[in-house]
């Protein structure tokens, strides 16, 4: 089972309209469960598969104003336990990853299992990786990201913005739409294995 929980550290004055409004927008992804308001700055959900908490992280990283814990509790057999119990679990290994000490734009991650710091220390630097790419992105890349993301082609998506076809391609390659494919399926990789896998 996964969760995330993510903490307000950006500068807003209006700070707890801000993170509501945040907590109802991410709870509308497909696979993300409503995000519980916890406090004044910090909200948590349990998360369906590893895509959705993808997309989540992408999101709050995007944003640039959110420290991120992600939260795994390993299925030890081939049913996955989707109990009150085991959500609740989840979710204060999400909080527990996510310190009072954590830091804007950082991802922490903590798996329920002995042994297992490796691959959430792996979780959080391919989460680093992808947040990297998409801080240098301009607000011409994060536009054309979006719409290739959303499932246009790059044809469709250039016709979206008024631009060809080779601008599209050359705003796509300097927003490092590749890297961020790329990083994408490590994470997601990295995220099943640790949610599916008992420790041998």
């Amino acid at each position: 089972m996964l969760a995330v929980h993510a903490r307000y550290r950006g500068q807003s004055l209006r700070r707890a309209a801000l993170v509501q409004r945040s907590a109802q927008a991410l709870s509308t992804l497909d696979g993300v469960d409503e995000f519980k308001l916890l406090g004044v700055e910090d909200i948590c959900s349990t998360v369906s598969s590893s895509t959705a908490v993808c997309e989540v992280v992408l999101a709050l990283l995007a944003d640039g104003d959110w420290a991120v814990g992600i939260g795994v509790t390993p299925a030890l057999g081939a049913g996955e336990d989707t109990s009150a119990e085991s959500a609740t679990r989840t979710r204060s290994i999400a909080t527990a990853a996510c310190k009072n000490s954590a830091r804007a734009g950082q991802v922490y991650a903590k798996i329920d299992a002995s042994g297992r710091s490796s691959e959430a220390a792996d979780i959080a630097a391919a989460f680093t990786l992808l947040g990297f790419v998409l801080n240098k992105r301009t607000i011409e890349g994060r536009e054309a990201t979006a719409l290739v993301r959303s499932g246009l082609n790059q044809n469709e998506a250039a016709r979206e913005l008024g631009i060809s076809k080779q601008a599209m391609s050359q705003r796509l390659h300097a927003a490092g739409w590749n890297a961020e494919q790329v990083g994408w399926q490590l994470v997601v990789n990295v995220l099943e294995r640790a949610n599916h896998q008992a420790k041998s």
